[in-house]
């Protein structure tokens, strides 16, 4: 016994084991989100219920995918660490549905940040960076097809799996920034629209920390770990954590505007007592109005900003 080669596989198959553990419970409570997005009678229209639906399909996919890669290296090739060496087909499907997580949910942001702005120039810093990591992505994928060996690939095209995640961050990184810049123009005096920003504002920036800290995660552990299969757990977690970012920020919105929804008082002017005077009563008549017309401006830029959410 003492002559077997013991081989530690903690930083191969144990790293992917975790990632198996922490993706199916990021699709668990992905289910539960769509659930509740679903269950609350979304107002969105039916193009963006269905994507959010879609989005949960391929997030389900790319679970068993992964699940199929990890049972081959754990259960088929028991007690084969050669295994390790080799990038298994379902490895390969793994990275087109990632990209295409990425890519819709990009694409979700970016429209709605259009909207908001009005303007079309922040997604100048957005579609072309999610483009070229689109091309990136499919590019790994047909290389790891065609190269069924990690050494082999890591010593050729390592650059790509760099410049791909490398672009995943950036891309987080300019969503936060240009949905932040765009709220903060439509800051108002009104205290409850101003509290929603402020909200929505800190939202986003928690989320890109969150996203792009996985992108980046996966390009550094590469770097100082090249033996480690840490940098693959932190890429294949990378979108359920979009998925679960996007759907919290729908989901938010309904809370946001419970807790800061304006009060509208309405004045019936015939409860007014008999003895005002016509000019009282065409003073509280315009008073009356200036103050229902300011809380229906507070009402709707409230709601345009709740909505970019």
């Amino acid at each position: 016994m003492g002559l077997v080669p013991r081989f530690d596989v903690n930083g191969t198959l144990g790293w992917l084991l975790i990632a198996e553990i922490v993706i199916s419970v990021l699709f668990g409570v992905a289910t539960m989100q769509t659930y509740i997005y679903f269950y609350r009678g979304s107002r969105d229209g039916p193009f963006l219920r269905r994507t959010i639906f879609f989005l949960w399909v391929l997030d389900g996919v790319h679970l068993g995918f992964y699940s199929h890669a990890v049972y081959g290296y754990a259960v088929t090739n028991f007690m084969n660490p050669l295994a390790l060496l080799n990038i298994p087909w379902s490895f390969a499907a793994t990275m087109f549905i990632t990209e295409m997580i990425q890519a819709i949910v990009t694409l979700i942001f970016s429209y709605r940040i259009y909207k908001l702005s009005e303007r079309a120039w922040p997604l100048a810093f957005i579609l072309p960076p999610q483009f070229l990591s689109c091309v990136g992505s499919i590019v790994t994928g047909v290389l790891e097809c065609l190269i069924p060996s990690y050494q082999e690939f890591e010593q050729k095209y390592a650059w790509v799996w760099y410049s791909t995640s490398g672009l995943y961050t950036f891309v987080d990184c300019a969503i936060a920034v240009s949905l932040c810049v765009t709220l903060a123009k439509h800051r108002t005096s009104f205290r409850r629209t101003l509290s929603v920003v402020r909200t929505i504002i800190l939202f986003s920036v928690c989320t890109c920390a969150l996203t792009s800290s996985f992108a980046l995660a996966a390009v550094i552990t590469l770097v100082a770990l090249p033996k480690s299969f840490l940098y693959v757990a932190f890429a294949i977690i990378h979108p359920n954590v979009m998925i679960n970012s996007l759907l919290a920020m729908l989901n938010s919105r309904d809370m946001l505007r419970e807790m800061y929804a304006g009060q509208v008082v309405s004045v019936h002017f015939s409860e007014l007592t008999g003895g005002a005077s016509a000019d009282g009563a065409r003073v509280a008549h315009a008073q009356g109005v200036g103050q229902v017309g300011a809380e229906s401006k507070e009402q709707v830029v409230s709601r345009r900003s709740e909505n970019s959410a």
